[in-house]
This record gives structure tokens, sequence and C-alpha cells, in this order.
């Protein structure tokens, strides 16, 4: 491991809980193999009125940026100076750049991380078909807005918390009547939009600890043909992907999202190429080490 220095640029990951989180391993692994002088690490913040206080204090020193993850994403978007495009209309953010004055500009990198997946690895097509999401927190949010960008024929949004109307409401500003919100305590209503989709993703973190034998949809909603995609990547196959495939779906987890979304972050901090090919490999050795930890 290359030593840390007075040179070296730091990069924390803020949120809470993050001990299922496997990007500092993996970042960290890129960085030497890259030969990098950047360190990665996790800064778990119980109290959500210290994140102002921690934010202020990271712009004062040696950074490179931060990463944001639940369940700051939103309310980081409040102690920005700058917020790119795409993160503004998500009102999301999920990563930070320190600019050269210590001024703090925020992108948001999941949703083009989840398309990357979704196309790459599973060969959705946008145009013309239907999707449901369920969860409209941070990562929930932009995820919609990158598949409303791409001429669905309908996106029906829930979650259960009382965010999904806003949230449909912002998209429908951007990409008239592409949304639809739904009340998940309606299960007609719901498994009616179920029943009419191609694509269902699960972006509510349900499924991941402490949340692991809990899935947000009914195993009988699912049908074969239908594509189903977990943003969750620890572990690696949630209950919601294991009744998916269960019932005959095509189902992906959210490592490839991770590793898509990450090197787009290592892009915005380091302003090299994106290192994918060099992630993947990292991400293995992280998964083995993660798979032998797990068996002990």
């Amino acid at each position: 491991m290359r030593p840390i220095t007075v040179d070296t640029k730091m990069i924390a990951l803020l949120g809470m809980p993050l001990g299922q989180s496997f990007s500092p391993d993996c970042q960290n692994m890129v960085y030497e193999e890259m030969g990098w002088d950047y360190c990665y690490f996790p800064a778990e913040i119980e109290c959500p009125d210290d994140l102002p206080h921690i934010i202020n204090g990271i712009r004062r020193m040696n950074f490179a940026g931060f990463a944001v993850t639940k369940p700051f994403k939103v309310e980081v978007v409040r102690y920005l100076d700058e917020i790119d495009e795409i993160a503004q209309k998500m009102g999301s953010c999920n990563t930070v750049q320190i600019l050269g004055d210590g001024r703090l500009k925020g992108y948001n990198t999941d949703g083009y991380g989840a398309i990357r997946s979704f196309t790459e690895d599973l060969g959705v097509v946008f145009e013309g078909n239907t999707f449901f999401v369920f969860g409209a927190g941070g990562a929930g949010r932009s995820i919609c807005m990158e598949i409303a960008s791409r001429a669905p024929k309908c996106l029906f949004i829930s979650d259960m918390s009382d965010v999904t109307a806003e949230v449909c409401g912002s998209i429908n500003s951007f990409f008239p009547g592409t949304c639809v919100p739904l009340d998940f305590k309606k299960d007609l209503e719901v498994d009616a939009a179920i029943a009419q989709s191609d694509v269902l993703v699960n972006a509510s973190g349900i499924g991941m600890a402490p949340y692991l034998d809990r899935t947000p949809l009914n195993k009988a909603m699912f049908k074969p043909g239908h594509i189903c995609f977990d943003a969750t990547y620890n572990p690696l196959k949630t209950r919601f992907l294991m009744e998916a495939e269960e019932m005959g779906c095509r189902i992906q987890n959210g490592l490839n999202m991770m590793v898509y979304q990450g090197t787009k972050q290592m892009h915005i901090w380091t302003g090299e190429d994106e290192p994918v090919d060099v992630m993947k490999r990292c991400l293995e050795k992280v998964l083995g080490q993660y798979s032998r930890y797990s068996q002990t």
C-alpha cells in the first residue's frame, strides 16, 4: 500500500451505515495500481446535524473531494457552492469535487452507473418500454431521472415515504407525462403497474443490512420476462433478486453500477480517464476477500 504523505489527496465517503460498502477497498486498489496519490476512506456520520460541520472541515483540508451515500444524498445539496445540471435536476448528489478555491461542486454518478449497467449488462432498451422503480431517495431519484431522459413509454415510481409525488413532479417538469407516482399501500395499483412493466428496479436499499430478509415486492408480482435490477451489491443477491430469479426473471445486482459510478467519480476527482477495466479487476479481488471472510 502506498504511504500516505502530506501530498496525498484524501477522499471521504460520508454516510451511515458504511460497513457494507466495497467502495473504499476497490477505489484504493485502483489508486494503487494506477499510481495515483489518493486515499479513499469511510467516515460514518451518526448525527445528521454534524454533516455541515464535517463538510466545512473537509473543504479546508487536503481533500480532492468526497462521496456521499445514504442518507445524505439529498441533504448535502444544501451545503454546496455549485452543482452540475444533471445533479441539480435530480436534487441529489453523491460526488463532491473541491475546486481550487475551496468551493464545492456537486455531481451525481449513480444514474450514470445504473444506466451503463442496464445497457451493457442487461441489454435494456429504454424507448418504448415501461419501468417500475421502488425507491425515490437519493439513488432512486438519479436512476429515475436518467430513465426518464431516454423516452420510456412510462415510468412508475413508488416509495415507502411521502416523497413520490414530489419526485415525479420534478421529473415531469423536465420530461412531461413520463412519471406516474404510486402509493405503495395501494396494492392493486402497484400490482397493475408491475404487470404493465418490462423492467423492475429496487433502489430502496431494502435487502441490504439491516434489512437482509426483506424485499419491496411480493414474489407473486414477478413474471417471466421481467428484467429485475437491484442497486444493492452487498449482499450480492438480495431477496428481491432471489425471488425474481425463482420466478424466471433476468436479474442484475448493483456491482457494475458501483464500478461505473465509481470510475466516473475518479474521473471527477483526478481528471484522469475512467479506469473501468482496472476497477473490475480490483473488485474481483475484493469479492474474493469478502467471500473468504464471510465463510470464517
